[in-house]
């Protein structure tokens, strides 16, 4: 009890108003600093899109190695603490570790498990919780969707690392997407997926870089038997996947009827 009080006479007697003033000084500057950094970024992400995905990924870090640094610094440069001081600091940090079955501490450890191992990054497309979308923001202790509904979803870490995990894209800034079409099964399947494919070809939303394919399956539903042309292809952008799933139905269709596939009502 008595060491306990000695540490906190000891903490009191190196703060000073004029510390106080520094490191709140230091704080606002990395705050700025982290502003400005965001700020640029978010401009190369216009200018440069093609690595969008490389600026979103940046801005975790660099917030981390800022923020590091400024308790680092201000702990050991500005108030350097007392040996006894230390130990008491030590004996706080263990006593946090121990109530990390908490619910903030345990996303904020998630978060941290997630920025060292990452399972996903700014910019992929991923299944959390429940929900599809781009990821936008990785904090220490949530994680931000927005859902092609232009919905803004918020998850805690913990939850994230708790369940399963869909990656669409894994870093990359292209994506494959799966687009299937039911036909009766006496069409010239042949005929059929050529037509596919070249209708993929033609959209300004294909990667072009990675191969087209087109797979063919058979299924009996409502008393018939059908076949199924799955086409496998790219988009350029994990942005553009539902623009590139109306455009692939939008092509594919119109050449699938102009070649009198379907039956005339």
């Amino acid at each position: 009890m008595e060491s306990t009080s000695n540490a906190l006479h000891d903490l009191i007697s190196i703060i000073s108003l004029e510390k106080i003033l520094l490191i709140m000084m230091i704080c606002a500057f990395a705050w700025v600093l982290l502003f400005i950094i965001q700020l640029s970024l978010g401009k190369l992400k216009v200018k440069l899109p093609k690595y969008r995905l490389l600026w979103g990924r940046l801005y975790p870090f660099i917030r981390l190695f800022i923020w590091a640094g400024v308790i680092i610094y201000t702990t050991v440069g500005i108030i350097a603490p007392h040996q006894n001081v230390v130990l008491a600091m030590i004996g706080s940090i263990s006593i946090v570790i121990g109530l990390a079955t908490q619910e903030p501490a345990k996303n904020m450890i998630a978060g941290f498990i997630i920025m060292l191992n990452p399972p996903y990054r700014v910019g992929d497309m991923v299944t959390l919780a429940g929900h599809y979308g781009e990821v936008t923001k990785l904090e220490w202790s949530v994680t931000w969707l927005r859902t092609f509904d232009d919905n803004t979803v918020m998850i805690p870490n913990a939850e994230a690392l708790s369940t399963a995990i869909s990656n669409a894209n894994s870093g990359a800034l292209d994506e494959m997407v799966a687009i299937s079409f039911n036909l009766p099964v006496s069409v010239d399947h042949k005929k059929a997926m050529a037509l596919a494919k070249e209708a993929t070809q033609c959209s300004p939303y294909t990667f072009l870089n990675k191969p087209i394919n087109v797979i063919l399956g058979t299924h009996f539903n409502f008393g018939q038997h059908l076949q199924t042309i799955t086409i496998k292809a790219y988009v350029m952008d994990v942005r553009l996947e539902k623009k590139f799933i109306s455009d692939i139905n939008v092509r594919v269709l119109d050449a699938f009827k102009n070649a009198q596939f379907y039956d005339a009502e």
